[in-house]
């Protein structure tokens, strides 16, 4: 696995671990419908996303362009976070609603090009690495929903998404990328339609890509052994 463009930063070495990523994002997960309006919760809602910058993309990138790309992301997304109660960013929202699905998916990319398809090895970061990568595609897929149904309300039919909440959308994201299907929320547009069979697609190709390469990375250790 190729080193860390970054790998000699302090905050890199302390925090760009992939275990703090995986807290990161299940924290976010969780705790993102939640933490939207008071300042205190304001404040730990950017400390998460500030970790998830630093332990992710940052910590990831391999080379100088690669690394700026997830400044520059990073830096839109943490400043987004910290200031957008304090100053109206609402003329900006399309522009940062894009901006965080392509940070998501450029944190997927990057974690499963350095953990899973370029190691060389089966250890826990590959494992969580793995698991981190899955998850982001979820939370990437969750705020194109979301960018979506604010352009267009009626792109989603069902009782749970009425209301336009990101909780529904995060919802819908790992019930459709997991194929689990319940038919509680349906696209009714060709652009939504198209979201989400190519998550329900990605998911499934995820998972046995992913397989495969643990699997045969252990096979190729045992038979060395």
């Amino acid at each position: 696995m190729q080193e860390s463009y970054a790998a000699n930063l302090r905050l890199v070495q302390l925090l760009g671990k992939q275990s703090y990523l995986l807290v990161s994002l299940l924290t976010l997960l969780i705790l993102l419908p939640l933490l939207t309006s008071e300042d205190t919760s304001r404040f730990w809602l950017s400390g998460i996303m500030t970790l998830i910058v630093i332990a992710g993309p940052l910590s990831l990138a391999t080379d100088k362009f690669g690394f700026y790309v997830s400044l520059v992301l990073g830096i839109i997304m943490i400043t987004n976070s910290w200031i957008g109660n304090l100053i109206d960013l609402s003329p900006f929202k399309i522009v940062i609603d894009l901006i965080t699905v392509l940070f998501f998916l450029h944190l997927g990319g990057l974690i499963f090009r350095q953990h899973v398809f370029q190691s060389k090895d089966v250890n826990v970061e590959t494992l969580l690495g793995a698991v981190n990568a899955y998850i982001c595609i979820g939370i990437m897929y969750a705020f194109a929903y979301f960018f979506v149904l604010q352009g267009n309300p009626a792109a989603f039919s069902g009782d749970f998404i009425a209301n336009l909440t990101f909780e529904a959308c995060v919802y819908l994201s790992f019930v459709t990328m997991t194929t689990l299907g319940y038919g509680d929320i349906t696209p009714q547009t060709d652009f939504a339609a198209i979201l989400t069979w190519t998550q329900a697609l990605g998911g499934q190709l995820f998972i046995a890509l992913t397989v495969a390469r643990i699997v045969g990375l252990m096979v190729a250790k045992q038979s060395q052994d």
